[in-house]
């Protein structure tokens, strides 16, 4: 058996207290200390307890505890806390004692730590309510405190034994729990060392572990704590609530969820404006426990959960919807919010659909914080934001634009997705303004974050943010933006994208960014960002902010003579500018004139600065801060529409400053793409901007002196040949330049070869350099040449028919001559190579590539007689040339067997030199005649997708000034099966388009151009080559013949290009009208065909479209109350009126047709899913997009001044239906008219090869007869 230790014994004989006797504190002190140094060596559990009686009694005397002698009182604390270390486990005193020995404890810590000036004052222990000041006004450090180190050891006693847990039994726990959490709140202090804290946070832990329930005071003290110093989180006491509350979280739970429960109780149902400010403050305190004490809440969460299913309680779900987003987002890299609270977050986020749109918005403005402290659910959370860009509530879309604009650079590159950036970018299409400024202005804060890696060419930055500039010019200039979004979009892309610079220096590197925001543009978008620049249609005059400066200055505010000479055009002026400038065109016609009448030349002359084509960078940077400067101090209600005035018309995207910097970079190009938008951009200055080339002459005469760089010298001689046309003194004159261009004209690249001999045509001596150089080439030519060599030739040749006609005339012959019969007659090479894929042009066969320029070459040779007398015959071999292209698949004849590449490019040749014939006003009628005209058409239709695209392209620049014939307006609806939907769209573009073309014009003129050519197209439709009708006499023992105008494909068909004219031209206004044109079809007869037939049978179903279209929009259909004129070219009378009121009567669609044909009408206009197939055996043509598209050829402006008019009335020869006239002969002829090659079939070439009806070969062979005819006639005129 182990020997017994003995226990150790407390060695203090005398009496603690003397009996009788007054002695001096020092005294007492002394003993004291004696016994506070003995209790303390002794050990827990190693001691005779019995040995401790005699002090046991003497240290909770009165005497002793209110001892006016703070060291008595601090040696008595410590030697009562070792008395209860050593009698632990048990309790050396009453319930009684011990309440108040813990209650003296508390005293002296509180009265002689606490740090504060003041003496201290009596408290109720209650919620501390401690004021800052006490917090931090400090007289001393705390270790320079008197017996600092004794109640340093009182504290470290009760957290190492944990005796403070007695107090839990005590009576009176409540108020002693109460004190002991608020007092240690006020003494906790700055300089205290962090060991001492940690012993005090460890006695409130021991007392929130041992208490059964927490008193009330206690939880007000912890959250007094939260509300009053979670802004200045190192306070010490909230520093201490923090550890205590995250060690014992658990032990918490409860009392915070019974605290916020209490309040969601009282003020939670059908609150008023205090009870929700109560609430929100509550909601506030929650965010700020959980940001520091996450882990107290997880029951109280869950009750947030609840709120948001509170049907009827809108403002709480909004709160609690709130509430639960910014908890979501605090505590960044903390634990998974969608793992901590999973059914609380699928809750939340179902809230993105909430009825209330508040509770919507809450939602939308919480993710932001989501999306960049938590990547673990940004997916999740990405996927729901998306939906709400679409929100019905234009404030939840302004908010989800501002929550994209908002994020950080890092967050939008790495962790949102560009699609969630692109569907952000598809709301600048917006109906409200301010989301699409919203949008609009997130994009761009993008881009500038974004743009140095772009310029770096970060490949992942490329693809997050470089097609910014892209989407916000589709959207600047799709066809349903309003002029509001315009100003709007083009504002901030204007001062976002490619802001002004500062000063001369920056010039370079804003010219660099124009050029690298134009390397990440698509054709469209590099249109468009031409448009931006204002150059597009300036040379045409379509620029009334200059007129409008000049106005300014001559109207003086009305106060001088030459007011009211100036009064009308300026209104003029006003109107037009409001009109296409802004979305509310009265407001700004208001302001407008009120900007005119102020009368400020000062203001005027700073306008006039902005809008001048020939001002510099910085003096349109600084006339136009000084405007808006001057206008906000002085005007300040004109600001907004004087802003958006400036910016729309200044030179501020490109000007004559931009040149010299494009050139350094055509001259020293990283890379090809950078000289190519460089090109583009100084070609455009040429083409549409000359004036802006008026101070850089010498810069252009050295460029084309360039040896190496063949672009440079291109667009040396192009920028020349601008300038000098407007400014024919500043032409350079020296023998040197001019050898050169007639060097490069015969020895360059055929575009280098096309800018010299323009050059030349408008250099001084014009005639005599011409005529030289047509000398050098005729000579050159009869000598042989072949390859790049004669399309350059050919190329200045056909430039010279253009710019020099005259001199070109002279020897027109031998050109001619040589045209038809070394070129364009000659057997092509390529004639092995079938198919209709497309490839570029410089990649033909030189003589194939030749035979597109001699086409250009005889039709600008035919537009010089546009006033001759004889227009007519002399343009007729030109004309028969063009069709011949055409009717033979792009073959000139069969002999010369082009391949399949070359003949796409000969067709659609052949389409846009028509094209250029019929903006002559003479030509326009010859090439509008029906056989003609349709096979014009049939380019829309073409097999191979660039011709038909690029062809639309031609169209849409055609029709925008309205200058040729009506029945041209119905061409684009030809595309209405088109397989591929960018051309679909192209052509409802073009389309939609023609009213706002019309609107200067008078209503008759209108009418025929808007409504009429939808009878023409009924017409053309029923001669479609592709639809299969009835012919009487026809083989009636034939099935296929029996199909007629019954056929359900056909009819089915031929419903796709109805629907196409009327959904982009139809409206409540005029449906009438179409409705009474598609119904005197029946009033009419054919003049091209003798089966009437099927146009009746379209009248018919136009009829039933157009009522379904009514019906779908609510339109009524009223009776037309004037006369309808049919077009008398293609239309005349019925014979007899018992013979029309026959037609009239007869129903020729089936009930089954007009059954099916419900349906049509009540929907937009969709592409074909599936490509149709050709009736005959070969395999069907591939529409192949070519990788590389073909440069866009510029529209040329003929210099005829005929070519600009167009005239209606006279053009087109019409029958009015209300009277009978009598039949005109037909023209003679006139074969079947064939509309395309594309759609069901091949080329006509093909298609009539693969025609098995008598009848039709018959009119083709006859057809076939006289085009040869007229090319022998053509040729036998030139040669002569």
């Amino acid at each position: 058996m182990a020997p017994r230790t003995s226990l150790a014994k407390l060695d203090f004989k005398e009496p603690l207290l003397q009996q009788g006797k007054r002695e001096t504190s020092d005294a007492l002190l002394k003993r004291l200390k004696t016994l506070r140094q003995k209790l303390a060596a002794l050990e827990q559990d190693m001691t005779d307890t019995k040995s401790l009686d005699p002090i046991r009694k003497p240290l909770i005397q009165q005497t002793l505890l209110h001892h006016k002698d703070r060291g008595v009182k601090a040696y008595t604390a410590c030697c009562l806390a070792d008395l209860l270390r050593l009698y632990a486990p048990d309790a050396p005193y009453s319930d009684v004692q011990l309440r108040d020995i813990f209650q003296f404890f508390l005293t002296q810590l509180q009265v002689n730590l606490r740090p504060s000036t003041s003496a201290p004052q009596a408290r109720p222990h209650a919620k501390s309510k401690t004021t800052e000041a006490s917090q931090t006004t400090l007289t001393q450090r705390i270790t320079d405190i008197p017996y600092y180190t004794d109640y340093y050891y009182l504290i470290e006693s009760l957290a190492t034994i944990k005796s403070i847990v007695l107090i839990c039994d005590v009576p009176g726990s409540d108020d002693l729990m109460d004190g002991y959490f608020n007092e240690f709140m006020e003494i906790a202090r700055p300089d205290m060392n962090k060991t001492l804290m940690r012993y005090m946070r460890d006695i409130l832990v021991a007392i929130i572990e041992e208490a059964s329930s927490l008193p009330a005071g206690v939880m007000d003290c912890i959250i007094g704590q939260f509300e009053m110093y979670a802004s200045k989180p190192e306070t010490p006491s909230f520093q201490l609530t923090v550890d205590v509350c995250n060690e014992v979280a658990d032990k918490l739970k409860r009392p915070f969820y019974a605290h916020f429960s209490e309040i969601q109780l009282a003020h939670g149902r059908d609150p008023s404006p205090n009870d929700l400010k109560i609430l929100s403050q509550s909601h506030d305190l929650l965010l700020t426990i959980n940001r520091f004490c996450p882990d107290t809440l997880l029951n109280t969460v869950p009750l947030l959960e609840e709120n948001l299913k509170a049907a009827d309680e809108i403002p709480l779900r909004q709160l609690s919807t709130r509430t639960l987003g910014h908890l979501f987002a605090q505590r960044a890299g903390a634990d998974d919010p969608a793992k901590r609270y999973p059914s609380t977050w699928r809750a939340w986020l179902l809230k993105k659909t909430d009825k209330a749109v508040q509770v919507r918005l809450s939602w939308v403005e919480t993710t932001l914080q989501i999306l960049i402290a938590h990547p673990e659910v940004r997916r999740e959370l990405e996927d729901a934001i998306v939906g709400r860009f679409e929100d019905p509530d234009e404030k939840v879309r302004v908010a989800i634009c501002k929550v994209i604009g908002s994020l950080d650079y890092e967050t939008a590159l790495h962790h949102v997705r560009a699609k969630t950036l692109q569907v952000a970018g598809g709301r600048m299409l917006d109906k409200k303004p301010a989301v699409r400024a919203e949008a609009a202005g997130a994009l761009a804060k993008l881009y500038e974050l974004a743009y140095s890696e772009i310029e770096a060419n970060n490949s992942e930055v490329v693809n997050q943010f470089a097609w910014i500039p892209q989407a916000m010019i589709a959207a600047l200039f799709r066809g349903e933006a309003t002029n509001e979004m315009r100003v709007q979009i083009s504002t901030i892309f204007k001062t976002s994208i490619i802001p002004l610079p500062q000063d001369a220096e920056q010039e370079q590197a804003w010219v660099d960014r124009l050029l690298l925001i134009s390397l990440h543009l698509d054709d469209d978008g590099m249109m468009g960002l031409k448009r931006m620049t204002n150059l597009v249609g300036y040379a045409q005059g379509n620029w009334p902010f200059s007129a409008f400066a000049g106005l300014l200055e001559s109207y003086g505010g009305g106060e001088n003579k030459q007011s009211e000479q100036s009064k009308s055009p300026l209104n003029f002026c006003i109107n037009i500018i409001a009109r296409t400038v802004y979305g509310e065109p009265e407001k700004a016609k208001k302001d407008l004139l009120s900007f005119a009448d102020i009368n400020e030349p000062r203001l005027y002359k700073l306008y006039k600065t902005c809008v001048d084509i020939t001002s510099s960078l910085s003096a349109i940077v600084k006339a136009r801060n000084e405007f808006l400067r001057r206008v906000h101090q002085s005007h300040e209600d004109l600001l907004p529409t004087l802003t958006a005035l400036v910016d729309m018309s200044a030179w501020n995207v490109l000007n004559h400053s931009s040149i010299p910097p494009l050139i350094r970079r055509l001259q020293r190009a990283e890379s090809e793409s950078i000289a190519s938008a460089a090109a583009q951009f100084l070609g455009l200055m040429a083409k549409e901007g000359p004036p802006m080339y008026k101070s850089h002459v010498q810069e252009l005469v050295a460029a084309v002196t360039d040896k190496k760089n063949g672009r440079l010298v291109e667009i040396g001689f192009q920028g020349l040949a601008a300038v000098c046309k407007v400014y024919p003194e500043l032409a350079p004159s020296d023998n040197r330049t001019i050898e050169r261009a007639t060097n490069v004209a015969q020895e360059g690249t055929p575009r280098q070869a096309k800018f010299a001999t323009r050059f030349l045509a408008r250099s001084k001596d014009a005639a005599t350099h011409c005529s030289k150089l047509i000398d050098a080439i005729l000579k050159t030519m009869a000598n042989g040449v072949d390859g790049e060599k004669q399309l350059t030739l050919l190329t200045a040749l056909s430039e010279l028919a253009r710019s020099a006609p005259k001199t070109f005339e002279r020897k027109s012959t031998e050109i001619i001559k040589y045209v038809m019969n070394e070129v364009l007659l000659k057997t092509s090479p390529s004639q092995e190579v079938d198919g209709d894929e497309w490839v570029p042009l410089e990649t033909l066969e030189p003589l194939d590539h030749a035979k597109t320029i001699a086409l250009r070459v005889c039709t600008y040779w035919s537009l010089a007689f546009a006033r001759d007398e004889d227009a007519t015959a002399l343009i007729r071999p030109t004309l028969t040339l063009l069709t011949a292209v055409l009717s033979n698949d792009g073959m000139v004849n069969e002999n010369t067997r082009e391949g399949g590449p070359a003949r796409c490019h000969m067709r659609l040749r052949a389409s846009i030199c028509l094209l250029k014939l019929a903006h002559v006003k003479t030509f326009d009628k010859i090439v509008s005649q029906q056989t003609t005209f349709e096979l014009v058409g049939g380019t829309v239709q073409d097999p191979c997708y660039m011709v038909r695209h690029l062809w639309l392209k031609k169209l849409q620049a055609a029709l925008l000034p309205q200058r040729l014939l009506p029945r041209w307006n119905l061409m684009p609806a030809l595309a209405a099966m088109d397989p591929d939907q960018d051309n679909v769209a192209l052509a409802k573009k073009i389309l939609s388009a023609i009213p706002a073309s019309c609107t200067r014009l008078s209503s008759a003129e209108r009418i025929e151009r808007i409504e009429m050519p939808f009878a023409r197209l009924l017409h053309l439709l029923t001669h479609h080559p592709d639809f299969e009708w009835h012919e009487p006499g026809g083989n009636e023992e034939d099935e296929e013949s029996k199909k007629g105008i019954t056929s359900m494909q056909n009819l089915k068909d031929i419903a796709r290009f109805i629907e196409l004219y009327l959904d982009c031209l139809a409206h409540r206004d005029n449906v009438g009208l179409l409705f009474a044109i598609a119904g005197h079809l029946k009033a009419v007869r054919d003049r091209f065909s003798d089966n009437n037939k099927p146009l009746y049978s379209l009248s018919e179903l136009a009829q039933i479209i157009i009522r379904n279209r009514a019906e779908k929009h609510g339109w009524s259909v009223p009776v037309y109350p004037g006369k309808i004129s049919m077009p008398r070219d293609i239309f005349h009378n019925a014979e007899t009126p018992e013979e029309r009121t026959k037609v009239l009567r007869t129903q020729y669609l089936s009930e089954e047709v007009r059954g099916w044909a419900r349906g049509l009408g009540k929907r937009a206009v969709t592409v074909p899913s599936v490509r149709r197939t050709t009736e005959n055996n070969s395999p069907p043509r591939k529409r192949i997009r070519s990788s590389t598209k073909s440069s866009r050829k510029k529209r040329r402006q003929s210099e005829t001044s005929d070519e600009e008019d167009s005239d209606v009335s006279s053009s087109e020869s019409e029958v009015e239906s209300e009277i009978e006239v009598e039949d005109e002969p037909e023209q003679g002829g006139e074969g079947e008219a064939v509309l395309g090659r594309g759609g069901k079939r091949g080329a006509k070439t093909k298609a009539n090869r693969a025609v098995g009806k008598k009848a039709r070969r018959e009119k083709a062979e006859k057809k076939k007869k006289d085009e040869e005819m007229d090319m022998e006639e053509g040729e036998s005129e030139a040669s002569e």
